[in-house]
């Protein structure tokens, strides 16, 4: 790809760009410029982690990056994360690995790294860097950058990352960044990093304000079986005629187009045919016109998600059939009772 090519690609990842023209300038001067990608190990990894991470790490990889995935383990070992047994927040990174490579990820090209690896390997530049943070910086304004990230706080601050030529983080972490990018400019290092902030998926819930993560129907997660999933999109907030600030269409942009090139539709019975959307402009015009109605969107979003989830239950039944497998949820546990009495 020539730089601006590989720069469309980039730039279609992110739904903010910092510094578009230092983006243009590492492309032009790197043919593989380092990309981090901040990733939290999860033990409920949801779609977002699983199949938008995949399309965007693919992205990138396409573009010519060198791609690595930065393993936040470390930082989970406090409540209310997972706890202080980094052994097994390292299990529960594992267990997302092997679900990026079950979606898709081209795993063979992208350089999986542990945060508690590389504190341990460089922990007197890591801490010295940490101390000269907090020596430039008040904790009131390290707190006024992350004050929507709670639980973590002000001391989420990604230094070990600050010699990457392009990050990688969802936009619900833009001010917590901002911070490392603002102590680059402080420190007058030369090498600032592009900073990309990608899309983050919408609560499924009608309350745009609902943030009660325990609550199940707020989001789809990678082990949600077929019925789950069915229900979860059924009584998702779909406003008829209606595009903006609308979660079903938002999924169909950044998960199904992206994913299949196109969102199939059945159309009701007595029209000529089936449709097939190619952009989600075109699909928004037809929905807010009134010719695509909210249960025939949600009926082709079900079949669609519930299509992506078929690629990663066949990964497990040929990967792990008959093999230890460390995760049964019904959707994969369903189809090895089926196989049982083949």
């Amino acid at each position: 790809m020539r730089p601006e090519e590989r720069f469309a690609v980039l730039r279609s990842i992110a739904e903010q760009c910092i510094y578009e023209d230092e983006l243009r300038q590492v492309l032009n001067k790197k043919p593989h410029p380092t990309r981090y990608v901040w990733f939290e190990p999860s033990p409920m990894m949801d779609i977002e982690q699983g199949i938008l991470k995949t399309i965007y790490v693919n992205k990138m990889v396409t573009a010519g990056c060198t791609v690595k995935i930065l393993m936040a383990d470390w930082f989970l070992q406090r409540p209310p994360t997972i706890g202080n047994n980094l052994n097994k927040i390292r299990e529960i990174g594992c267990y997302n690995i092997v679900m990026w490579k079950a979606a898709g990820m081209y795993l063979d090209r992208v350089e999986i790294v542990w945060l508690s690896d590389e504190l341990n390997r460089h922990a007197v530049k890591y801490w010295t860097l940490a101390m000269d943070v907090s020596r430039n910086y008040t904790v009131q304004r390290m707190a006024s950058y992350c004050e929507y990230l709670s639980p973590y706080g002000p001391e989420r601050l990604p230094a070990g990352e600050i010699k990457a030529d392009i990050w990688l983080f969802s936009m619900d972490q833009r001010d917590i960044i901002m911070l490392a990018r603002d102590y680059c400019e402080y420190i007058n290092s030369g090498n600032k990093p592009t900073i990309l902030l990608h899309h983050v998926l919408p609560n499924l819930l009608e309350d745009p304000d609902f943030e009660d993560v325990r609550y199940p129907g707020r989001i789809i997660f990678m082990l949600d079986e077929e019925v789950v999933v069915n229900k979860k999109i059924s009584m998702a907030f779909c406003p008829p005629e209606v595009a903006v600030c609308n979660p079903c269409l938002e999924y169909i942009k950044l998960i199904v187009l992206p994913w299949f090139g196109s969102f199939e539709v059945v159309q009701k019975e007595g029209n000529e045919s089936n449709k097939s959307y190619l952009s989600i402009e075109e699909l928004a015009n037809d929905y807010e016109s009134g010719d695509l109605d909210s249960t025939d969107l949600k009926l082709a979003f079900q079949k669609a998600i519930n299509n992506i989830f078929d690629v990663i239950v066949s990964f497990f039944l040929k990967s792990y059939y008959r093999n230890h497998i460390f995760i049964a949820p019904a959707r994969i546990t369903s189809y090895y009772s089926g196989l049982e009495h083949l």
